[in-house]
């Protein structure tokens, strides 16, 4: 089966120890202990419980620990039901010794020069609400730490933290309390960083300890350094954590994203797996110079075969062979007719035609959420390429689905996808026009749309007319989208243009609302996929928002 190790639950290396009743893991960011999306079933002990069985194994885990998803690190279970009380006794008798390393901002100059001098104690009482901890002047729990500088440059420290007890973020409130929030805490104020950078280092028990190594990353963004690529034997590791992370997805789909780059620690690399195949796209020359190498590493998880994408800064119309070259760099060729499945639906794509191919893996969730909404409505998908927004919400029971581009061949794999899912063609329409023409004309009519999907390219090109950017144009297009858009009506705002934060595009659709005269009911940031997860900056490089008229 291709990709058959990325679908396995967790990598060998991230088990630490396994004997006596007793499984220590170096648990990967971005995976919850527990809990998490219950139809993925991708958090850790239900992976951990998967990898038992595969061991001939009884799947029990018990569970003393926690780290927050964004941390990684040493982290305790039992796979004996006899060592519970031990492990139970040890945790609230503080038998458990723990360390970690945060990278932080030291903003507070009195707190710098107290860890200057030397270990540093804190104790504070926490309150938390609602999943979100803060320090109280009583009330609350104690919660106890040591802190420690490890390396220090500028405002940038490398820190050891021990703590004492136990409580729900804690480590990560008393450092934001203190003037010096770990590197990549949105929710504690936090600089910028590829992940949360807290790791749990070393875990001792009775006699035995257990440590995992330091994650790559912490040293360099304490030091300033911009994100590098790690030498080959990390490189590696990093792309299958990755790549194992949204092994769940494969439940419902085989084309997804494997790496998102700094979301996975992976600057300029981004990887898509199409059914048996994997597009690879760089974005630097750091990540160019290693094609080679990641291309080879996707055929040894599985690939049958690896295209090659050379992202271009600017106008894409001079995407040529040589940047986007047909055939794979590794591996066969992929037939001509490929077709992926998501949630039950058939869709076309092409891997070596150009920049694009025919499906973007990143808008899996939003055509999942307009499927829903669709039912009974007039739907109108703009930009739509290959329309498997369309698709979506047509099998979801969409009355009529108009579907917008100017390009001819795309509006053709439109009509092969609709029949492919029996879906009738004469029921709805596939325009060939250009989106800000149609919608002015549209606007002079009495057509009203219930459900719109705006997610046009950064730029593109015009048949006769000024070619089309996002950061010149979406506010028009979203404005005349508005002003035929059906009163309590829904709008999917999209954009991939790395220029516009979420924030710009709310603003956006506000301002386009007020020129259309349309009340707006609700703004709705939508939260990316599994296989999307955010950069240093949030969403990456795509931002979605669900606009509901008033």
């Amino acid at each position: 089966m291709a990709f058959e190790r990325l679908l396995e639950p967790l990598r060998a290396a991230r088990v630490l120890h396994h004997a006596g009743g007793l499984l220590v893991v170096d648990k990967p960011p971005g995976i919850p202990v527990h809990g998490g999306d219950e139809a993925l079933g991708g958090d850790l002990v239900t992976r951990l419980g998967a990898w038992l069985r595969a061991q001939g194994e009884s799947d029990y885990v018990g569970v003393h620990q926690r780290l927050d998803e964004g941390t990684s690190g040493v982290l305790l279970f039992t796979t004996s039901r006899e060592r519970n009380s031990e492990l139970a006794r040890a945790s609230s008798e503080h038998g458990l010794e723990r360390r970690y390393l945060a990278a932080v901002t030291l903003r507070s100059r009195s707190f710098a020069e107290r860890l200057r001098r030397g270990r540093v104690r804190l104790e504070h009482r926490l309150e938390t609400v609602d999943g979100r901890s803060r320090v109280v002047e009583s009330g609350g729990v104690v919660a106890s730490s040591h802190v420690s500088l490890v390396e220090r440059h500028g405002e940038r420290a490398l820190v050891a933290l021990e703590p004492e007890t136990g409580r729900t973020h804690q480590l990560r409130v008393q450092l934001a309390h203190e003037g010096a929030p770990v590197g990549g805490d949105a929710l504690y104020g936090g600089d910028p960083a590829p992940r949360l950078l807290l790791h749990a280092l070393e875990l001792a028990l009775g006699g035995e300890r257990f440590r995992a190594p330091e994650p790559h990353g912490f040293s360099a963004w304490v030091r300033g350094e911009a994100p590098l690529l790690p030498e080959p034997a990390a490189l590696a590791a990093l792309l299958e954590d990755a790549a194992l992370l949204r092994a769940p997805l494969a439940k419902f789909t085989d084309a997804y994203r494997l790496v998102n780059e700094l979301g996975d620690g992976l600057p300029g690399v981004t990887i898509d797996r199409y059914g048996d195949y994997a597009v690879l796209q760089v974005a630097s020359p750091e990540a160019e110079a290693r094609t080679a190498e990641l291309a080879a590493l996707l055929v040894e998880l599985g690939a049958r075969g690896v295209y090659l994408k050379r992202r271009l800064r600017g106008d894409v119309r001079r995407a040529g062979p040589e940047r986007t070259p047909p055939l794979p760099i590794a591996g066969e060729p992929a037939p001509e007719d490929l077709t992926v499945n998501e949630h039950g639906l058939r869709l076309h794509v092409a891997l070596g035609d150009g920049l694009s191919t025919g499906l973007f893996v990143d808008q899996r969730d939003n055509r999942r959420r307009v499927r829903e909404l669709a039912r009974g409505k007039c739907v109108l998908n703009l930009f739509c390429y290959t329309a498997s927004f369309s698709v979506a919400a047509a099998a979801g029971g969409a009355r009529r689905v108009v579907s917008v581009d100017q390009a001819r061949r795309p509006l053709a794999i439109a009509r092969d996808n609709f029949r492919d899912n029996g879906l009738p063609t004469e029921a709805h329409a596939f325009l060939q026009a250009d989106a800000l023409d149609w919608l002015a004309r549209a606007g002079r009519g009495k057509e009203r749309f219930e459900l719109i999907v705006l997610d046009p390219p950064s730029f593109a090109s015009s048949a006769g007319g000024a070619p089309f950017s996002v950061t010149k144009g979406y506010g028009l297009l979203a404005e005349r989208a508005l002003a035929i858009l059906a009163p309590a009506g829904h709008l999917f705002a999209v954009t991939n243009h790395r220029g516009t934060s979420l924030g710009r595009l709310r603003r956006t659709l506000r301002e386009a609302a007020a020129r259309a005269g349309v009340n707006i009911a609700k703004l709705k940031d939508l939260a990316p996929g599994l296989d999307c997860p955010d950069g240093p900056d949030g969403p990456a490089p795509s931002k979605s928002v669900l606009l509901t008229r008033a």
